[in-house]
């Protein structure tokens, strides 16, 4: 692969909030591997806050999963749309870090050179979607962060990159959105401020109700902490983050699914510390430099922990997360997540309050 030659960049990340979170420190060195280059990211609508501001880039397209709300049809064009925006910027390199077949054909139809990208591993050998990729690799099986992952495969895809001044993830706070949320605040100090974010839109990533919100009351009445408490928009997360502060027998700070996901980041930014489930929210905190307590069920935490040295994660081993191909027993909360007890949780606090957090830098 001839590095000199290449002039512009398309990485491909259309997953979730925190999947597009992760590739923040490989767009970092991929800058400073290719200062002049221009480096886009394709994204799904929904997730393009994660790289608002972000230094290390020059553009994010959108790929609205939605649709149009014009049916089929409408949804076709803003396909052909998409594919028009990516052939007239003439790519030399394409980078696919999510598996797909709507990536590999994206990486295809944009003509770049270099196609680097993750097949399918149910492609079979004379599959063409097979043919997306020029530079292809399958990612490791052992446990890996996903942050290490994307190095790994760019390194194995054969593209050297330049060893990064940092490994962080990157998360722009506009100044004006962090103003906003010390006046939000401001009322509640001279207290530390933590950070909660109870619930995930997978209810099965919940820990139990009880357990939550007795550990918002004893940050409140044994640690002279004022909690704030956030929760996403969708109706089943706010249901049970209201389940949550009903039962407190204190008064958090509730904020019911009203916060933009630029809002929730200057929350954590002006806290202490984040205390809650394994949730975008999570890692957006550690990559605004918040200590994190995280709770872990079902998901690995080797591959999908908090990227911070600032950082627990309280997880109780299973069948669940062990192999990912099997349940524990549950009902309500899953038993990994069950077993976590309140006191575990509030050492981990403790740990979190010792804390300071980290100065945080582009």
């Amino acid at each position: 692969m001839e590095l000199q030659n290449i002039e512009r960049i398309a990485v491909f990340k259309m997953r979730n909030i925190g999947d597009v979170l992760m590739i923040t420190p490989l767009l970092r060195a991929l800058r400073e591997t290719f200062p002049k280059a221009q480096i886009a990211v394709v994204v799904n609508s929904g997730t393009e806050a994660m790289l608002a501001g972000n230094p290390h880039i020059d553009e994010t397209l959108v790929y609205r999963r939605e649709g149009n709300g014009s049916g089929k049809f409408g949804r076709l064009l803003d396909e052909l749309r998409l594919v028009r925006d990516l052939r007239r910027r003439h790519f030399d390199l394409t980078i696919g870090l999510t598996e797909g077949d709507r990536t590999a054909w994206y990486s295809l139809l944009c003509g770049a050179r270099y196609r680097m990208g993750v097949p399918r591993h149910a492609w079979t050998r004379l599959d063409p979607r097979r043919l997306a990729y020029n530079f292809p690799v399958y990612p490791i099986a052992d446990p890996m962060h996903e942050v290490e992952k994307h190095f790994w495969l760019m390194e194995h895809a054969g593209l050297k990159l330049s060893e990064p001044s940092s490994k962080e993830l990157c998360l722009v706070v506009p100044e004006e959105m962090r103003a906003w949320a010390r006046a939000e605040l401001a009322p509640l100090l001279p207290a530390r401020i933590v950070h909660v974010h109870p619930v995930s839109r997978w209810l099965w990533k919940c820990w139990r109700n009880e357990a939550m919100a007795e550990t918002i009351d004893w940050l409140q009445k044994e640690r002279n902490v004022r909690v704030v408490v956030t929760t996403g928009p969708a109706p089943a997360e706010r249901d049970r983050a209201r389940e949550i502060v009903q039962l407190c027998r204190t008064q958090p700070r509730f904020y019911d699914g009203d916060l933009s996901l630029a809002q929730t980041a200057a929350i954590s930014a002006e806290s202490s510390g984040y205390f809650g489930v394994d949730t975008a929210p999570m890692h957006m905190a550690a990559a605004v430099g918040a200590p994190v307590v995280a709770l872990f069920g079902p998901t690995k935490a080797a591959n999908w922990g908090p990227w911070t040295t600032r950082g627990r994660v309280l997880s109780h081993p299973c069948v669940c997360n062990a192999n990912g191909r099997e349940s524990c027993d549950w009902s309500g909360v899953r038993a990994c997540l069950a077993e976590i007890t309140v006191a575990e949780a509030q050492a981990a606090l403790d740990e979190l309050l010792a804390w300071p957090k980290r100065s945080v830098s582009p």
